[in-house]
């Protein structure tokens, strides 16, 4: 598999122009798909925006909670005025809880969430300590430093640029905010004193540098839109300049705890009413600031989500519409190369399966040819005249040989046959010989002359092979394996140097057994003729893995060098593919891979220099399947059955008859006699049915 994906130039044409479209198909949808997944994110991470919004506009209601509480402590308006606060303190802490449950947060956001929810947990105990001012006013003012560190890290979450300038805007916006009613409430405590604590004077000069470089990281990350639209009017309006000078006037004032304590106290030169409307004056511009740019931030988020949720849209329809669009060109040239190379394809194999063979089996045929229909110009186009052309040839020549050959065939199966009923007769007469004989010595020479013209037959019937005949000697039954191989030894001349070993309880169909003797015949013959006189030749079977069949012949010769053998089974590989002038040469050898190949058996010769040749016969399983263990062994008993065939009757005269002992004792005629008419009566069943002697 993986050879075969290596090996492109092997491809079919449509794998090839796939692969050649797919290619830049793919890497186009993998960039469009890309930049989909990438604008799909965006819009996920401005919706999470869009929640980290509602989340900061929940929290702006809690720190004006918190600031109202603390204020109305500072200018100790009376428990019911600190009461009904505390109310709406709690409605917007609600509503902020519930925001901050439908968000997602990072590890750090949650930690400060943790943070200014344990610190929001203290306000009932701050509400009940109104009493002790100073500690009340540090203790609402860290909750709502912890809220403000909240807020940050919520503008921190903002990652667009168009977005994180505008919160972190809005951050500082509250930041002001919160140092300006934390220095209203510091104030309206002295106030209420009359004057204010060193303490609290630091607290101011504190509070006042503080403010003052908020709002200068405001102006640093304003854009010029929100400088025209906050800076001037509500960072430096009229309000902001009373504020200032309110609280300079106070700051300046000699403290309670300073070094005139002891004199009597002189009030602060600002009345609370004033203070409170103009530090009030900033709160609410400060108010318009944060809620301007709460819905400057939401809008934005909008817009982006909007935005971005289009261009995931327009790149998806884009994506789809090119790969149709690249589909359509891709499936229209295709087509038109994939059907102008079928019409080639099929014109080329109708000529090469159909037309020719039909002109090679009868001779004769209309030398002019019909032209391939492909009508281009183009490279394929002059592809199907050139076959044209090359068809054309091809027509002449095969008409030319195509007699040549038939008349060649004819020769040689007119002389095979001729030759084989010369040789039935000479059996029959050899028959008629062997009934009336009782000279034992006599009886063994015409045995001898039996195998030679047995062998002779076997010639006639190679002829046939090499000629493309069909031989006449078919069996219809299974035949036992151990016959076919004391057959084929019967089928040779040198029989006696042949030693059958006991093979496997299998059969051989019908069809095929006749086949197989001439094969391993073939074979057996060749071993015996090129190998020493005195040696012997064995022959033996096994049943290999998968049912397969093998059958070794080997002889004790001189071998054969490894060239010679790579080209001898390169030509039994070869032989049922035509004949060559060296086959010839090697007739033998050539009807072996002949009928092997007719029946998809596999022959190979193997052999080590000077240790004999081996003779390997791969027999498939279905050609000789293993024999059921209710079928009845015969072996031994051929000559008294009345149903054997033929192939054991031959296997048990050549058994019968071994080479003439030296010795002096002679068989009598009767005993010679009784041998002879079993040996034909053997015959005479053993022949298929309506079988003719030529």
């Amino acid at each position: 598999m993986f050879n075969a994906l290596v090996n492109w130039r092997n491809w079919r044409l449509p794998v090839k122009l796939a692969a050649v479209l797919i290619v830049p198909v793919i890497i186009a949808t993998g960039v469009g798909v890309l930049q989909i997944m990438s604008y799909i994110d965006r819009a996920d991470s401005y919706a999470e925006f869009q929640r980290l919004v509602k989340v900061r506009a929940s929290l702006v209601p809690v720190i004006e909670g918190v600031q109202g509480e603390r204020r109305a402590i500072a200018e100790g308006s009376g428990a019911e005025s600190l009461t009904d606060r505390s109310r709406r303190t709690e409605r917007a802490l609600e509503g902020l809880r519930g925001q901050i449950g439908q968000a997602g947060f990072s590890e750090v956001m949650t930690a400060r969430v943790a943070d200014v929810t344990a610190k929001l947990g203290s306000l009932p105990r701050l509400r009940e300590q109104a009493g002790d001012v100073p500690a009340a006013l540090a203790g609402y003012t860290a909750v709502t430093e912890s809220m403000l560190a909240v807020d940050e890290v919520l503008a921190g979450e903002f990652s667009d640029i168009a977005l994180s300038r505008t919160a972190m805007g809005m951050h500082h916006a509250l930041h002001v905010q919160e140092e300006v009613m934390n220095q209203q409430s510091v104030v309206l405590a002295g106030l209420e004193r009359g004057r204010l604590t060193s303490a609290e004077v630091r607290a101011l000069l504190e509070s006042n540098v503080k403010l003052g470089y908020i709002a200068d990281q405001f102006a640093a990350l304003a854009t010029p839109e929100q400088m025209n639209t906050y800076w001037t009017s509500k960072f430096n309006g009229p309000d902001i300049e009373a504020h200032r000078k309110m609280l300079a006037a106070a700051m300046l004032h000699p403290t309670s705890d300073g070094p005139n304590a002891g004199t009597r106290p002189t009030p602060l030169p600002i009345s609370a009413a004033e203070w409170s409307g103009a530090s009030g004056a900033v709160g609410k511009s400060m108010d318009s600031v944060v809620q301007g740019m709460q819905d400057d931030l939401l809008s934005t988020a909008n817009r982006l989500r909007d935005e971005t949720s289009d261009q995931a849209g327009t790149a998806s329809v884009i994506l789809f519409a090119t790969l149709i669009l690249a589909a359509t060109i891709g499936f229209g040239v295709g087509r038109y190369l994939l059907r102008s190379l079928n019409t080639l394809r099929r014109s080329a194999l109708d000529v090469a399966w159909n037309k020719l063979p039909e002109m090679v089996a009868t001779g004769r045929g209309s030398t002019k040819i019909e032209p391939v229909p492909v009508d281009t110009t183009e490279e394929l186009g002059q592809v199907a005249r050139a076959f044209d052309a090359v068809h054309q040839q091809a027509v002449k020549s095969v008409i030319e040989q195509a007699a040549m050959r038939a008349n060649m065939r004819n020769i040689f199966v007119n002389l095979s046959r001729r030759s084989q009923s010369l040789v039935e007769r000479q059996l029959k007469l050899m028959e008629e010989l062997e009934k009336y004989e009782e000279d034992p010595d006599q009886l063994a020479n015409l045995f001898k002359l039996d195998h030679l013209a047995t062998r002779m037959r076997r010639n006639n019937e190679n002829l046939m092979v090499l000629s493309g005949g069909d031989v006449a000697r078919r069996f219809h039954k299974p035949i036992p394996l151990t016959d076919v191989l004391r057959a084929a030894a019967a089928e040779i001349e040198q029989y006696q140097r042949v030693m059958v070993h006991t093979a496997p309880n299998a059969e051989v169909v019908g069809y095929v057994a006749s086949d197989l003797v001439r094969l391993l015949a073939e074979l057996l013959d060749n071993a015996t003729a090129f190998s020493p006189p005195h040696t012997q030749v064995s022959i033996s079977a096994s049943i290999e893995a998968g049912g397969i069949v093998q059958i070794d012949v080997v002889d004790n010769g001189i071998g054969i060098d490894p060239e010679a053998l790579a080209a001898v089974n390169e030509r039994l590989e070869a032989a049922g593919e035509g004949v060559d002038v060296q086959v010839f040469r090697e007739m033998g050898l050539f009807v072996v891979g002949r009928l092997a190949a007719s029946h998809q058996i596999v022959v190979r010769l193997d052999a080590k220099q000077g240790k004999g040749t081996r003779a390997i016969v791969l027999v498939p399983a279905e050609l000789a399947p293993r024999r059921q263990e209710s079928w009845e062994s015969f072996r031994g008993e051929a000559i008294e059955r009345q149903q054997t065939s033929w192939f054991q009757q031959t296997t048990t005269a050549a058994a019968a008859a071994p080479p003439p002992p030296p010795a002096p004792a002679r068989q009598t005629p009767e005993a010679a006699r009784g041998f002879l008419n079993a040996f034909q009566r053997g015959v005479q069943r053993g022949l298929p049915e309506n079988q003719e002697s030529r």
